[in-house]
């Protein structure tokens, strides 16, 4: 089973606050290692609500950690998965499992046909095509400790699938794709305006090259 935390960064970072000393000497460390202060923000407030997942889901005070390419870990058997985009952060977590999480703001000025073309997708006819399966491609990567980069998903395609392993879905402007044993169950109690989505569509991959 799979759960899902998807709400405002705004809404994080007002109850982080600015201490990090909760923070691993490793991520301090990454965390110093970025320029930008939104990237900071959202390393700080996607680690903290992992954190409050995990532990609302039964992990207690997991501790996490950090893989070298910047992924989040969790002691086993739990499974962990950050993504932000916008003004959103998410989390999402699994026991014994897959989990893959990616959300993605819509942006008007990005050139989504020159991405398709780098990512590999199948012909994308229009925006909120090349969302979903931009989506669902990098939530599979996220799920997928052994794949390292989304230039190996250059063959991947997908195929409509009631029972996934992969669910995409939009709210407004923002799509979210999730990869697990089942669709997500949304948790909305740790965050003020937390979202909880309509149930997703499933997906499952049809080839990888």
């Amino acid at each position: 089973m799979g759960w899902a935390c998807v709400a405002p960064l705004q809404q994080a970072l007002a109850v982080v606050g600015d201490d990090i000393a909760w923070l691993s000497a490793a991520e301090r460390e990454r965390w110093a290692g970025f320029s930008g202060i939104q990237r900071r923000r959202q390393f700080v407030a996607g680690r903290w609500l992992a954190r409050r997942l995990l532990a609302h889901v039964g992990a207690g005070a997991a501790e996490l950690g950090l893989e070298p390419d910047g992924r989040c870990s969790a002691p086993p058997p739990w499974r962990v998965s950050i993504s932000h985009s916008g003004d959103w952060i998410g989390v999402a977590v699994a026991a014994a499992g897959l989990a893959g999480l990616d959300l993605q703001v819509e942006n008007p000025g990005r050139d989504w046909r020159a991405l398709a073309a780098f990512a590999g997708l199948q012909p994308c006819p229009d925006p909120a095509y090349f969302y979903r399966h931009w989506t669902l491609a990098e939530a599979w990567l996220k799920a997928h400790p052994d794949i390292h980069s989304l230039s190996a998903l250059r063959g991947l395609r997908w195929q409509p699938d009631a029972v996934g392993p992969a669910w995409h879905g939009q709210v407004g402007d923002l799509h979210w794709a999730f990869v697990g044993a089942a669709a997500p169950e949304w948790v909305t109690g740790l965050l003020p305006q937390s979202l909880r989505p309509a149930a997703g569509e499933g997906w499952a991959p049809l080839s990888v090259a």
